[in-house]
């Protein structure tokens, strides 16, 4: 049985290692926030807003009954594939990949609704990855909840690996599931981006031993020349992948965090649409 990436922000981590090599711990990339009401938002101002207005409000927030249909619309009409994630430490630009494109429309979708911004990068593994797409600033679940809560369907392709620089989003936590069981439905909000380096056959045989599964010849060649996570493959959506920038991922991953792998520093971000 393979695992997945990150567990939740408020949960210890524990890592296996060999040398600069880590496969990070047995749980995968998850949401921090999670079970955010449609209408919390509307909680706040309920005296203040007629229910026609509300209701109105409600039916276009996205859930898990509408998200085809409407990451679907959003995708013909908004037909960008490139994005800017502005930094401290500089820019890096992401290619979208076009066939995956409900998760290409989401991207683009919060992007353009400025969203990320103002989210941090919250869980910071070296040798591993670096996720972001979430904070614990109010404001942020205030835009979740005039978005929606809902996830977007799977598309998890073979040839989508996750080798260094590829950007996927993270699943709810589903400890304890079998894994035939699990729902690799994406979080609309958290992505990570894998920042491993060149991995050895030595550490890939050690893998694939712990995780019980075999790494295509193909794809272990691609891991030994450039890097990645392999157990992951299978497990997450792979959408996108870096074309400029991974210098400043490599400073990202590099930054002193705390016990739950959040940098002591806060690494905001901002994300634009290139084209």
């Amino acid at each position: 049985m393979k695992y997945s990436i990150i567990t939740l922000l408020i949960t210890p981590l524990l890592l296996f290692s060999c040398s600069s090599e880590k496969e990070g711990n047995h749980s995968g990339p998850l949401i921090s926030r999670v079970d955010i009401q449609e209408d919390s938002i509307e909680i706040i101002d309920n005296n203040f807003i007629p229910i026609s207005t509300i209701v109105e409000k409600q039916q276009n927030l996205i859930n898990n009954s509408n998200v085809l249909e409407k990451l679907t619309e959003y995708g013909q009409e908004n037909q960008e594939t490139k994005v800017n994630i502005t930094t401290k430490f500089g820019s890096i630009k992401i290619r979208l990949f076009k066939d995956t494109p409900l998760h290409r429309a989401n991207f683009i979708m919060l992007t353009k609704r400025n969203y990320f911004d103002s989210t941090l990068f919250y869980r910071v593994i070296n040798n591993f990855v670096v996720q972001g797409g979430n904070s614990d600033r109010d404001n942020v679940a205030v835009k979740m909840a005039k978005i929606g809560q809902y996830r977007v369907p799977d598309e998890i392709h073979s040839h989508h690996i996750h080798k260094r620089g590829v950007i996927a989003m993270a699943v709810h936590e589903q400890n304890d599931i079998p894994e035939s069981e699990k729902d690799k439905r994406s979080s609309p909000y958290n992505f990570y981006i894998v920042q491993q380096k060149p991995l050895s056959e030595n550490y890939m045989n050690k893998i694939e031993k712990r995780y019980k599964f075999t790494i295509p010849a193909k794809n272990r060649n691609t891991y030994n020349k450039y890097g990645g996570v392999p157990h992951l493959d299978g497990d997450f959506t792979v959408f996108g992948e870096v074309y400029s920038g991974m210098s400043v991922v490599d400073k990202i991953a590099t930054q002193s965090t705390d016990a739950y792998d959040r940098p002591i520093e806060d690494l905001f971000i901002t994300v634009d649409v290139i084209k």
